[in-house]
């Protein structure tokens, strides 16, 4: 999935109740169903009434007025692909399509049918992208700007086996389309730069710690042994072992 779910609640807040300025290492969504109020998201103060929601970006204080009785929707999320979201207070269209996703993700909360967790996912990037079709301005070109989120989550998962095929088909691109353009924003293609990562990364482990080499291969997402030894030599004209030797000798 595109986007995670981390947390969704629904509440009713009672007249006059206050809600400390606090925030969450995720985006956060609350939607007002019912009542009024103001709430301070960062530095900006809004006014809110029944039917908008406010976006609130990972830690960034905010906190909440509530002026009479309401009943409150907010979930959690977060992705690595998708563009940013733009803090503040919004107006749902008039088909409720924000709502009616959350409103859909309670109902997978209560009832808990088979794959609910999956399925809650799959409506929070669904919904992320209405949200970003809410804000036209903020989105330059998303198919381009997806090349950097692409190369944000290699940077962050390069140990792992990536799906080049996926982070293509999230560009809206062919993967031979996004390879070119990844290769222009970049400077290396997909598999180039991933390979590049680990190896910088197998680099320091074996100048900063005492693992074996099998270990240090494993950890950097190399599938043997061999074939890290094999990618190594091959980029640096000399064997990890070798490249270790050469760094204590240098007293690096």
């Amino acid at each position: 999935m595109s986007a995670s779910l981390d947390f969704f609640y629904q509440e009713s807040r009672a007249k006059h109740e206050y809600i400390a300025l606090h925030n969450h290492q995720s985006y956060e969504l609350v939607y007002y169903v019912s009542g009024q109020g103001t709430t301070r998201i960062g530095h900006s103060d809004y006014a809110f009434k029944a039917g908008d929601y406010a976006i609130i970006a990972p830690r960034t204080l905010h906190d909440e007025r509530h002026e009479v009785l309401a009943k409150v929707l907010f979930a959690g999320f977060s992705s690595r692909l998708y563009p940013s979201l733009t803090e503040g207070i919004y107006q749902d269209t008039p088909a409720r399509l924000v709502f009616t996703q959350m409103h859909a993700m309670a109902c997978e909360l209560r009832d808990k049918q088979p794959y609910y967790k999956q399925m809650l996912d799959s409506r929070i990037s669904h919904l992320y992208l209405e949200l970003l079709r809410a804000q036209p301005a903020q989105e330059i070109d998303s198919r381009i700007n997806i090349i950097q989120f692409a190369k944000t989550y290699i940077d962050e998962y390069y140990m792992h086996k990536i799906d080049f095929q996926a982070l293509a088909d999230q560009s809206g691109y062919s993967y031979d389309r996004f390879r070119h353009l990844f290769k222009l924003k970049v400077g290396s293609s997909p598999s180039q730069y991933i390979l590049q990562r680990r190896l910088e990364q197998a680099k320091s482990m074996l100048q900063h710690t005492r693992l074996q080499i099998s270990a240090i291969a494993m950890e950097c997402g190399f599938s043997t042994d061999a074939q890290f030894c094999s990618l190594f030599k091959r980029e640096t004209r000399m064997t990890p072992k070798s490249y270790r030797e050469q760094i204590t000798a240098d007293g690096l």
